[in-house]
């Protein structure tokens, strides 16, 4: 048995998305000063799958678990970029845009007038601290699987959530919204005093990237762990993550840190991509991968053909 390491769907995603990210700064060299060092950085990260080809199937867990969760890490590193991006490739976001179909849709800004019309502090409260579980949910389930040795589970938690982020990457390079949180006025009263009030604004300010709202990749990690949840945990933990994540979506509206038609094209997004997991894989698999299942296929349409022929 070959138990030699290949590259697997999610590695190609990862050299695809840096490959192409390379060429943006390529393109730059010349124009801006430190496009180089981006540069050089960004051919490593498309290298680094390569690099874990060295790690066996029969590695320790440790050695395991970084060729399981590299990405995920790759994905903190990246999204740290894209606002460097927006400023120096994009002369304005399109929150004007996006700001008229939010109020085409919805008939009014939803995150402007939410919070005004609620802002008791118990109810921000809360709000804010559904808001703040994004980070466990999207980035401490990994690890969770990764300790519980649920290596089937876990290849496949990190293949969706690097294929949902990245996709979303894709879109904020393109066509950066800012979002409300700062293209509009927000609301400041008492609840701004609140604990969770100030640990979330202070999360959100501390790892914000700009140009990164349009769609909510809060509500595109939520929902895609939800339905992973809803794939490998129990029924009770799929119920619960089920529940934040619709808590999850609708808070980024009440912080007023996304229009309501980010959340929305989120959810819609996140499907998406979900439905499209099992091409994605195929078409990324490599020859020795999709064999079998070509040879299936076409011993199947030999056999109707027989069956046919045999009526006939």
């Amino acid at each position: 048995m070959d138990l030699k390491p290949t590259l697997r769907p999610v590695d190609r995603v990862v050299i695809l998305f840096n490959a192409a990210i390379a060429l943006l700064w390529l393109g730059a060299l010349g124009r801006v000063a430190f496009a180089p060092v981006l540069l050089v950085a960004q051919i490593t990260a498309a290298a680094v799958p390569y690099l874990t080809l060295k790690i066996k199937p029969d590695a320790s867990s440790f050695g395991r678990g970084i060729r399981e969760l590299y990405p995920i890490v790759l994905i903190v590193v990246s999204w740290t970029e894209l606002g460097l991006i927006r400023e120096l490739f994009h002369a304005e976001a399109h929150d004007a845009l996006i700001a008229s179909l939010d109020l085409a849709i919805f008939g009014q800004n939803l995150q402007a007038i939410w919070m005004p019309a609620m802002p008791d502090v118990w109810f921000s409260e809360t709000m804010f601290a559904i808001y703040f579980l994004y980070y466990p949910m999207v980035f401490g389930t990994p690890l969770i699987v990764f300790f519980a040795k649920r290596w089937t589970d876990l290849r496949d938690i990190v293949f969706r959530l690097t294929l949902a982020y990245l996709a979303c990457f894709a879109i904020y390079v393109v066509f950066p919204v800012e979002g409300p949180s700062h293209s509009a006025t927000r609301y400041v009263g008492d609840l701004a005093q609140g604990f969770f009030y100030r640990l979330s604004t202070g999360a959100v300010h501390a790892g914000d990237s700009l140009g990164t709202a349009f769609p909510s990749s809060h509500v595109v990690g939520v929902v895609t762990m939800a339905l992973l949840a809803l794939t490998w945990f129990s029924r009770p933990v799929a119920i619960v993550y089920v529940v934040l994540a619709a808590g999850v979506t609708v808070s980024t509206v009440y912080t007023q840190n996304h229009f309501a038609v980010d959340a929305a094209a989120g959810v819609v997004y996140a499907l998406v991509l979900w439905a499209l997991v099992p091409i994605v894989a195929w078409l990324l698999a490599s020859r020795n991968a999709r064999a079998p299942k070509l040879q299936a296929a076409r011993a199947a349409t030999d056999l109707e053909d027989a069956v046919t022929r045999g009526e006939s």
